[in-house]
């Protein structure tokens, strides 16, 4: 099967040029000319690999992959930048690129990097890809999407925007029903629970939804 590569660059001369070498080299390629179509496409689709320039309309490289990995996209990325200065490529590795190539680059040079990310991040697979589908408010993990409640989507929404991170029950309550809210505190172990039916292979040792015992819980993606 081809790799899908998605090419994010506002610049057609250049759009055309990797359209071209890529699908040359049997890949297949779907293009994007500005951040907020980029995001579209990835909420639409599946890719082995992006190609995300910095410099874009409507929404920059930079806040589109921030955005990506916020919602718990782990697509690989190669940041592409046309600013040969540390400090951008040092910002767009923390905020979660798999490697950089600076503009201008050789084509030779841009498919051995794409060959790299794609061999070192193999072994990772499409199994693990973890999203959420905004559109019909449903997760998606590989080629599975799995159906949410209108609470689950919203509780996961929120431990995805605090991946990493030890969240109460309170926090959690506060920021899922609000803080007028007739609901109980215990909704957010009733509805933790139902999330880790759906969403765990052992739910009596769950490995994305952790429990901090004392404190509340942690989403480990």
């Amino acid at each position: 099967m081809k790799n899908k590569i998605l090419v994010v660059d506002d610049e057609p001369s250049i759009l055309e040029l990797i359209e071209y070498n890529l699908e040359s080299h049997d890949y297949k390629v779907t293009t994007a000319t500005d951040g907020i179509m980029a995001l579209n496409e990835i909420n639409t689709d599946s890719f082995d690999l992006m190609l995300l320039d910095q410099m874009l309309p409507k929404m920059n490289g930079l806040e589109v992959l921030k955005t990506m990995r916020q919602s718990g996209d782990l697509t690989p990325v190669i940041f592409l930048t046309a600013v040969d200065a540390e400090d951008n490529k040092i910002e767009g590795l923390i905020s979660g690129a798999d490697d950089y190539i600076t503009k201008p680059f050789s084509i030779k040079e841009l498919l051995a990097r794409i060959e790299v990310v794609l061999r070192r991040t193999a072994h990772e697979s499409n199994k693990n890809t973890f999203r959420l589908n905004t559109d019909v408010k449903s997760l998606v993990i590989g080629k599975e999407e799995i159906s949410l409640t209108r609470k689950e989507y919203e509780l996961l929404a929120y431990l995805i925007r605090n991946k990493g991170i030890v969240v109460s029950r309170e926090q959690i309550f506060d920021n899922v029903w609000g803080i007028n809210s007739n609901s109980q505190m215990r909704m957010v172990d009733i509805q933790v629970s139902h999330l880790r039916d759906k969403i765990e292979k052992d739910t009596k040792d769950p490995k994305i939804i952790k429990t901090v015992h004392g404190f509340g819980y942690v989403l480990e993606v």
